[in-house]
């Protein structure tokens, strides 16, 4: 493709935000993309990974910490004027009907003006696309009124009523039954195929791997720790595309294979470093398997535990999502977490129960504590905060005093959620406590400290 088939464009873009405590976080991380006329492009990614970001980006709603955004080859300033969204969370105003809601669309935004039309050509206007969404003779029905699945054809009519050139659709499907969304995703598929609007391109976030097969002609793969473009690939596959072709499922096992590696690879690396005095982690830290804690709850990954005993202590990470009904990436997340117990290895992108994991399960809860309190003390985070709170006066420290050490030890996390997580952790093995109105994190010796 020519230059001059690039709508819009990211350049060296890095976005990083600030928390309370002045700890930056870095969000994304050397992002280039181009997104070009004639395509329909996709981002796939875990959540928390910068999808949301970037498309925000794109559109001018953010601004980058580092690089720029161009339009058709200009420096992008405030909101690009080629972009119209679609969200997860359609966000119709409650008190105006449908057709008012997709009247929306057309105010002026910024400098931009897009109210250049009569009023009959906007009535027109309004009218075509409410009957090419499927909402005929509901223009005057409030948002109460509606179903999911109409809120979001609501949703996409007011993006598509102002004739932008890209769209850009954040999740659209996610929050929708599966029928409904399937039946959404073909008809936005429709409207392309069939030239019924005048869309140059569509941009479309997901987390569903077939979804993004589905539809798109690129699809780009996102690593974390900050967000960071893996891989971008072509998908050649002929429209209609069926789900059971085997060239269909030919590319959707590649993409498996490429998250898989992405986010439960087969090696861990190990950071080496001299070692240091237990109480210091500012220099000179030995990081031995110094990975982040996945955010997820103790429950959740019993409950992984669980269905992978039902089905036969093996499974394919994937099938594993469909059975938990969770989003690949949450599902990644359990893995990962249950594998840094060493209750669970993950070879290629398959999940396997360890002796230890079974054991686990087998096990009552005053047992499976026991279990997890030896395995947290394994844990190279958990081992520094022990060594940490063991000479303290009470076993104890401030909250601010885990904050720092946890950003000290792993500069790209969100302290607070990994802090939060820590304590989920913690309690549930009766290894560490937090009192919540003294913001003071202790060792659990098992005597009672009040709560004032």
């Amino acid at each position: 493709m020519s230059e001059s088939d690039i709508i819009t464009e990211l350049q060296n873009i890095h976005k990083s935000f600030v928390l309370p405590t002045g700890r930056e976080i870095k969000i994304l991380e050397d992002i280039d993309l181009e997104v070009h006329a004639g395509e329909i492009l996709a981002i796939l990614g875990p959540s928390g990974c910068g999808k949301s970001t970037i498309v925000r980006i794109l559109a001018g709603l953010l601004q980058p910490s580092l690089g720029q955004v161009l339009y058709h080859g200009k420096p992008l300033t405030g909101i690009n004027p080629g972009v119209s969204m679609v969200f997860q969370s359609v966000a119709l105003f409650p008190w105006l009907t449908v057709y008012e809601n997709v009247a929306v669309g057309l105010y002026k935004i910024g400098v931009y003006d897009r109210t250049s039309l009569s009023e009959e050509e906007k009535r027109k206007n309004i009218h075509k696309v409410i009957d090419m969404v499927g909402l005929e003779g509901f223009e005057e029905a409030y948002p109460k009124e509606l179903s999911g699945g109409m809120k979001q054809r609501a949703g996409i009519a007011r993006a598509l009523v102002a004739n932008p050139e890209l769209l850009c659709m954040d999740e659209p499907f996610s929050g929708l039954d599966v029928l409904t969304a399937e039946a959404l995703r073909a008809e936005v598929l429709n409207l392309w195929i069939g030239h019924q609007t005048d869309l140059k391109s569509i941009l479309m976030v997901t987390h569903n791997i077939s979804e993004a097969v589905f539809l798109a002609h690129r699809i780009v793969v996102l690593g974390t720790h900050p967000g960071h473009v893996r891989v971008i690939l072509t998908n050649n596959l002929p429209f209609p595309r069926n789900y059971r072709d085997p060239e269909f499922q030919t590319m959707v096992d590649k993409i498996h294979g490429i998250i898989a590696h992405t986010y439960i690879p087969d090696e861990v690396p190990l950071l080496e470093g001299p070692p240091a005095a237990p109480t210091s982690v500012s220099t000179g830290q030995l990081f031995r398997r110094m990975v982040p804690l996945p955010y997820v709850n103790v429950s959740e990954v019993i409950g992984l535990l669980e269905v992978l005993e039902d089905k036969g202590e093996e499974l394919d990470i994937f099938d594993l999502a469909v059975d938990l009904g969770k989003e690949f990436g949450s599902v990644i997340a359990l893995a990962k977490a249950a594998e840094e117990l060493d209750f669970v290895e993950t070879p290629k992108h398959r999940v396997v129960f360890t002796e230890l994991g079974k054991a686990f399960i087998k096990s009552d809860v005053n047992g499976r504590k026991k279990m997890l309190n030896t395995q947290l003390r394994k844990m190279r985070l958990f081992e520094i905060l022990l060594d940490i709170l063991h000479p303290q006066k009470d076993h104890a420290i401030d909250e601010e005093v885990a904050l720092e050490t946890l950003a000290t030890l792993l500069p790209n996390e969100n302290p607070e959620k990994l802090f939060e997580t820590i304590v989920k952790w913690s309690r549930y093995a009766e290894l560490l406590g937090y009192n919540a109105d003294k913001k003071v994190l202790y060792l659990d010796t098992g005597e009672e400290r009040m709560e004032g």
